[in-house]
């Protein structure tokens, strides 16, 4: 197992870990449930993460999660060309068919 995203916004990581075996790549997420312990042990140890299972899966796995990080500024929101979808516009490709903005 081998950690390739961590973020405190647990929708964030289960974001990432969607995308990620919507391409076929196996995936852990370590601290699902670490919000109902937070304030009992340092938060850095409740931090939702997302593990990759396969090292063979890792170069495709991170090339996925640096792809589909959100832009610098936010843009308007915009719709798919290919598939029609609306998608945020802080992203540069469609969260369900992975093509670029056009």
């Amino acid at each position: 197992m081998i950690k390739v995203f961590e973020n405190f916004d647990f929708s964030r990581v289960g974001q990432m870990q969607s995308l990620l075996e919507s391409h076929g790549i196996k995936t852990f997420l370590k601290n699902q449930y670490g919000s109902s312990v937070m304030g009992e042990v340092p938060f850095v140890e409740v931090v939702p993460q997302l593990y990759v299972l396969d090292e063979n899966d890792l170069a495709q796995a991170k090339q996925l999660l640096q792809l589909d990080l959100p832009v610098e500024q936010p843009a308007e929101d915009w719709v798919c060309d290919k598939c029609s979808v609306k998608v945020d516009g802080t992203f540069d490709r469609c969260w369900k068919c992975g093509s670029d903005r056009g």
